[in-house]
Formats: C-alpha cells, sequence, structure tokens
C-alpha cells in the first residue's frame, strides 16, 4: 500500500500521472503501475484515463469507504484516546459512519455498559463484537462503497435521543467544519440535535480544507479534538464562540 499513497501523494500536487511517469519515479514495471492505477480506481480516489491516471477531486466528492480507512490511522486513534474523557458507562451515544467512529469501538468496549446508534455498517459490526455494548443500526438505503447508510436513517434517528454525538467532518477552517455529502450531513445534524452535547473528531489533514456543504458551526460544539495544535487562527475563531479545542 506504501506505493499507492505515494502516488496519491503525486496526484495531490500534480493531478495527473502517466504511466511513464509512475514507472520513473517509484522505479516499476508499467503493468505494477497499471495494477496500482486498478487499485486507486477502486478505491475511488483517482480515475484511469488513456495512458495514466487522473485524480478525483472536488468540494462535493466523498471518498470510498476502503480508502477512508486506511489513511491517518494513528491521528485517528490518537483523537478517540482524547474523546474518552467525555464517555462513561451507561452513556448513550450517536456515532456516525466515519473511519474515525470505527477506531472508537475499542475504547467503548473497554468502557462498558454504553449504548451506541450508528448508520456506519462496519462501527456497527465491531461493536457487535463487544459484549458490553448495545448496538442500534439507522434504518435507510446502504450507500455504494462507503458501508453507510443514508437516506431516511435521518428520519428513523427522530425516535432516539443520546447523551453525546461524536461527529466527524470531511473539512473544517476557522468558519466551521464541512461536509462533502448532503445525505451525510444531514445525518450528522440529526445526530446533533437529538444529543444533549456534541464533540466533533478531526485530525489534522482536514485544517484547511472547505466543501460544498457547511455541517456546523462552532457555537453548536462542546468541544473539538484533533491530533496536533491547529492554527492560531482556528484557536482565536473558535474560542469567541465558547467551543472548547484539545489537541496532543
Amino acid at each position: 500500500m506504501e506505493r499507492i499513497y505515494t502516488i496519491l501523494s503525486l496526484l495531490k500536487t500534480k493531478k495527473q500521472l502517466s504511466i511513464e511517469e509512475i514507472c520513473k519515479r517509484l522505479y516499476c514495471s508499467p503493468a505494477t503501475a497499471r495494477r496500482d492505477i486498478a487499485k486507486l480506481t477502486e478505491m475511488g480516489t483517482a480515475m484511469k484515463i488513456r495512458g495514466g491516471v487522473l485524480l478525483i477531486e472536488g468540494t462535493n466528492f466523498d471518498y470510498s469507504a476502503n480508502y477512508r480507512n486506511s489513511v491517518c490511522v494513528r491521528e485517528k486513534e490518537y483523537i478517540c484516546e482524547i474523546a474518552a474523557d467525555f464517555i462513561r458507562p451507561g452513556m448513550s451515544l450517536f456515532l456516525d459512519s466515519s473511519s474515525t467512529a470505527m477506531r472508537i469501538c475499542p475504547i467503548l468496549s473497554r468502557i462498558g455498559s454504553v449504548t451506541v446508534l450508528t448508520n456506519g455498517m462496519d462501527t456497527a459490526l465491531l461493536l457487535n463484537e463487544c459484549d458490553t455494548v448495545e448496538t442500534y443500526v439507522t434504518g435507510g438505503r446502504l450507500k455504494k462503497g462507503t458501508h453507510t447508510v443514508l437516506g431516511e436513517a435521518s428520519d428513523s434517528l427522530a425516535g432516539f435521543r443520546a447523551d453525546l454525538a461524536l461527529i466527524f467532518c470531511r473539512g473544517i477552517d476557522d468558519d466551521g467544519a464541512y461536509d462533502a455529502d448532503i445525505e451525510q450531513k444531514t445525518v450528522k445534524r440529526q445526530m446533533m440535535r437529538n444529543a444533549k452535547k456534541t464533540v466533533l473528531l478531526c485530525d489534522s489533514s482536514k485544517f484547511g480544507s472547505v466543501f460544498f456543504h457547511k455541517l456546523t458551526d462552532f457555537s453548536d460544539l462542546e468541544a473539538v479534538i484533533t491530533d496536533r495544535k491547529p492554527p492560531d487562527s482556528f484557536l482565536e475563531s473558535v474560542a469567541r464562540t465558547g467551543c472548547e479545542v484539545l489537541y496532543g
């Protein structure tokens, strides 16, 4: 996978690469380069073009579950350890379908006696293995490639109330947090409305990225948790809202 991420890093700079460029940069054969391009296409991060590969990007583009689950793993695990301070035995939680939500499952198992409602199939399956966690899944439509239940998922949340919503975003800047998918945003907003408190978990790679859909202002959040110190302008902006920022 290291070679795949190297190609993706190059694409984020150049947007488009030829098979010849990949071979020169990575010292690999054309056949290997084509296999890597096929993998990137399968992950939903790039598109195969004649003689090369093109980065898929845009403010309303959502990456595949396979890709999201494979990046910034250590950062996500670190963020979830900080988030554990907000969780106590006996609490009820909303978790969205993000890859970061999956990293908190072992922590919830350790805390014990927690009830969780999620629209993430991967998260639900992991929690189902935890004897001390009672797991509920929203109804709705399973979106292909994302392992996420959407559509009617927001409606099925109406009959539930939680102590805490742990939500995640695609991008964040001094003005708030953003998502790339309107249905994702709708489900997360419903979770926020039906929870006593909301904590946003966001790894540092998301800072400075703006997507099409505004998810939330900081005034609606109890805290923002990330893995390293954010820019000073961000800290100043959040401080004015009363929201707490926690980082490594």
